[in-house]
C-alpha cells in the first residue's frame, strides 16, 4: 500500500495508549504484531519472498471492486473471478466473488510474481500485510461491529490531544509477510496508513474516514466516486 501524508497526531500520549492496548490483547491475535513509527516498513519482496500472499489466500469481493477491476482492466468479470457455466459464482455474503485461482495461485499473478492488474486489485490485495483493530481498553477485547465507539476511536486518533477514548484503534502487522524489513516507518506514514487501512478494511466507517480529504481521495476515485 502506498502512504500518503495524513492529518492527525503521533503523540506520545496516543502512542502509549495504543501500545497498553495492544498489551492487553495481544494473546488473543499470535498472527500479529503492533506496528509503530519507527518500525521497519513493509517492502514487498516479489520473487524473494518465501510466503507468496498471492498463493496463500483466496480473495473475496464486492460489486464496487469488481466494477472497479473491469474498468482499469478491460476485462470481463467472467475471467478474473471464479465461475461456473460461464458465470461468476455469487455467494450468500457481503463480499459474494472470489478471485479466480489457478495451478495453486490468484489467476493475475504474473510471471515475475508481481500482480498483473495492480491498478484494479481488490481492497484486501491493498491493504495486506497491514490490519488495524479497535480494542475496548476496559474488557481488553477487540470491537466488532460498534460503528459509533469505533468512530469516536478514530476522532479521538485525528485529535491526538483528546481524552483518552475507552476503545482505542491500534496498527498491526501480518507475522506470516516477511517484507517488513525496510526503512524506518516516518510518523506522518504511520498516520497514513491506519488512515488508509482502516478505509479499506471497514467499508460501513468510510462516510467518517472520508472526512480525512489528504488521504482518500486517490483511494475513493478508484471506487468511481
Amino acid at each position: 500500500m502506498e502512504s500518503k501524508r495524513a492529518s492527525g497526531k503521533a503523540t506520545e500520549r496516543t502512542l502509549t495508549a495504543q501500545r497498553s492496548a495492544w498489551k492487553s490483547v495481544e494473546q488473543r491475535f499470535n498472527g500479529y504484531a503492533l506496528l509503530m513509527p519507527g518500525d521497519p516498513q513493509f517492502v514487498c519482496l516479489a520473487t524473494d519472498c518465501p510466503a507468496h500472499c498471492c498463493r496463500k489466500y483466496s480473495v473475496s469481493l464486492g460489486e464496487v471492486e469488481v466494477e472497479r477491476m473491469v474498468r482499469a482492466s478491460g476485462l470481463q468479470p467472467v475471467y478474473f473471478l471464479e465461475s461456473e457455466d460461464g458465470a461468476p459464482i455469487s455467494l450468500p455474503l457481503a463480499q459474494p466473488y472470489l478471485l479466480a485461482r489457478a495451478d495453486g495461485a490468484c489467476k493475475l499473478l504474473g510471471e515475475q510474481l508481481l500482480c498483473g492488474q495492480y491498478e484494479g486489485r481488490p481492497d484486501a490485495c491493498r491493504q495486506y500485510p497491514h490490519h488495524v483493530l479497535f480494542i475496548d481498553t476496559d474488557e481488553a477485547k477487540p470491537v466488532y461491529g460498534d460503528l459509533p465507539r469505533m468512530a469516536e476511536a478514530m476522532s479521538w486518533f485525528e485529535d491526538g490531544d483528546a481524552n483518552e477514548p475507552a476503545c482505542v484503534p491500534i496498527l498491526v502487522r501480518h507475522l506470516d509477510c516477511p517484507g517488513f524489513d525496510g526503512e524506518p516507518l516516518p510518523a506522518d506514514d504511520w498516520l497514513a496508513l491506519i488512515h488508509e487501512t482502516t478505509y479499506l478494511q471497514y467499508a460501513q466507517l468510510r462516510p467518517h474516514i472520508e472526512a480525512f480529504p489528504a488521504v482518500v481521495p486517490s483511494i475513493a476515485d478508484l471506487n468511481g466516486r
